[in-house]
């Protein structure tokens, strides 16, 4: 199998929440928690179904930095895991600002093996 991805993910679990464009700005929205996780995406594990295509904002929570992000992103791919009311959803973030891609590098790599010199 051939690895497609363009960035490196870090196996780990952050508490998130979920919200779409009809209650992005307010709203308890939904929760759920990564399973993976890179610059350029997640992989989110959640009770809520959302179809492929639809346009979400996330915030998670980096418990290793204490720092919290906020994302917009939209849904490429819906998995149901079996024999549970749970959903794996992969995640591609879009329009990513400064200093948000810093709060993940730092997050991802500042612990322990440092910034790579070249981020794609």
């Amino acid at each position: 199998m051939v690895n497609r991805r363009k960035r490196s993910r870090f196996v780990e679990r952050d508490e998130a929440l979920i919200r779409t464009s009809l209650n992005r700005y307010q709203g308890t929205g939904t929760p759920a928690y990564t399973y993976d996780i890179s610059t350029g995406g997640a992989r989110i594990i959640t009770s809520k179904c959302y179809a492929v295509g639809t346009a979400v904002r996330i915030r998670i929570d980096l418990a290793r930095t204490n720092e919290s992000v906020t994302l917009d992103g939209e849904i490429k791919w819906l998995k149901a895991k079996e024999g549970e009311a749970l959903y794996e959803l992969g995640v591609g973030f879009r329009n990513l600002k400064s200093h948000t891609i810093l709060a993940l590098l730092r997050h991802l790599y500042g612990q322990n093996t440092g910034i790579p010199s070249s981020i794609a």
